[in-house]
């Protein structure tokens, strides 16, 4: 094209390009610094805003945690995953099997480990006790596994007398319950928990329980034979 056809073009269309070159640099311009800025803005703001939040919300939960009675708390957390640990408690739950078959005047024969009941949510594992001793005291041996401030209950019973009516030999699955701490429990962002007055009432009942239930086999064993209430109930 010759430089006179480029002069001809440039005075016929130079009111549509400087308008065109104008706008083509402003979306360069916009594109390239102003967006990228402008949400590195916003990202920011959103994070101070995030950031102050969160101050106001630990601020508030320390001045809690100041009225907390730390010796008191510390009890209630041990009594508690004492009757409902976190994990698998094996080395507990036997000894504590043992004290209340012992109670009841019953040996243990065999001990074996299973899963938990796929009947219901919770987490559990299984105790199979297979015992020999006499039958008239398989009742209180029962409710005392049910009220043992460890939380576990009875899911099964066969007996088998002896030739005698007097002894048996008993096989008992008992179902041992816990649970896992949730992950974000006790993270530094996590709200308080709250006691509820019926909560209170469970703390003090496990804060109040022996180790294990104290029902002892007499001769003549009768429903006023009870283990130690229930402190979930």
């Amino acid at each position: 094209m010759k430089k006179e056809e480029l002069l001809k073009f440039y005075l016929n269309y130079r009111l549509y390009i400087f308008p065109t070159v104008a706008f083509v640099c402003s979306l360069i311009l916009l594109m390239v610094v102003i967006y990228p800025q402008l949400v590195k803005l916003l990202s920011n703001e959103r994070t101070i805003q995030d950031l102050t939040k969160r101050g106001i919300f630990l601020e508030a939960k320390a001045e809690v945690m100041e009225n907390y009675d730390i010796s008191d708390l510390d009890n209630k957390i041990k009594n508690v995953l004492s009757s409902y640990p976190a994990d698998k408690d094996f080395a507990a739950v036997i000894g504590v099997l043992q004290n209340l078959t012992a109670q009841a005047g019953f040996n243990i024969v065999s001990l074996s480990l299973g899963g938990g009941s796929k009947e219901t949510k919770l987490q559990s594992y299984g105790i199979k006790l297979d015992l020999l001793g006499p039958v008239k005291f398989l009742p209180i041996l029962i409710n005392n596994i049910e009220h043992s401030p460890r939380l576990m209950r009875v899911s099964s019973i066969e007996a088998t007398t002896g030739k005698d009516a007097q002894s048996a030999v008993v096989t008992l699955n008992v179902e041992v319950l816990y649970a896992e701490v949730p992950k974000e429990f006790g993270s530094a962002d996590s709200p308080l928990p709250e006691l509820s007055q019926k909560d209170e009432e469970v703390l003090a009942a496990l804060a109040g329980a022996a180790p294990y239930p104290l029902s002892q086999p007499q001769a003549t064993p009768g429903a006023s034979l009870r283990g130690k209430p229930n402190p979930f109930e």
